[in-house]
């Protein structure tokens, strides 16, 4: 039979540690010159205007997508070199082991400031991208979706969250911010509360 020690008295492990099985980086930073914000709205609104790119169908959130090629653009060059050498120190901290490196795709997005956007992955990539090109104060923050969310299938109840069990994480969308993770990871954009004149503008790769 057993029996419970008395308390105080447990008996517990030696050389106790705990460290992250499988943990998923986010690397986060700002552009160095948040002029190439600027430039690059100003050519990405060009775009808009001359008619390339896509837009939402009639009575749907405003939206625009541009073309998926930005990275071929002169006028992109700026924001490309920081991308080039962020995602290298990023693959450089997996070790991934090339010769190169390149840019899939590369898009931009003009959004109603409150626009949702449901949760979604990037395929056919190893890492996805954002920058934050025209933040309206209080426009959706991006949400990040952990990959084991989708797998449970028992959720305790939780006295506090933290980093080991919660299953979301915000990020305020903020001019000049790049974000970089592993493409496996769903994300959306959440529901703003901004001034309605206003819009947003990330750009993604």
């Amino acid at each position: 039979m057993l029996s419970t020690p008395p308390a105080g008295t447990a008996v517990e492990l030696t050389e106790k540690r705990m460290f992250m099985l499988f943990p998923t980086p986010m690397f986060m930073g700002k552009l160095p010159d948040m002029s190439v914000c600027d430039r690059v709205e100003k050519k990405v609104r060009e775009m808009q205007k001359s008619g390339k790119g896509r837009s939402a169908p009639k009575g749907a959130s405003p939206a625009w997508m541009s073309p998926d090629d930005l990275y071929d653009l002169p006028e992109m060059k700026e924001l490309v070199d920081v991308i080039m050498a962020e995602t290298g120190k990023v693959l450089d901290a997996f070790a991934v082991k090339r010769d190169s490196h390149y840019i899939t795709s590369m898009w931009a997005n003009i959004t109603h400031p409150n626009h949702r956007q449901d949760i979604h992955v990037h395929p056919n990539c190893f890492l996805s991208g954002l920058v934050y090109i025209k933040t309206p104060m209080n426009c959706g923050p991006t949400l990040f979706a952990s990959p084991r969310k989708f797998t449970k299938n028992f959720e305790p109840r939780y006295t506090a969250k933290n980093e080991l069990n919660s299953d979301f994480i915000i990020i305020p969308a903020e001019k000049g911010r790049m974000l970089i993770w592993p493409s496996h990871v769903p994300h959306a954009v959440e529901q703003g509360t901004a001034d309605e004149t206003e819009d947003r503008t990330p750009s993604t790769s």
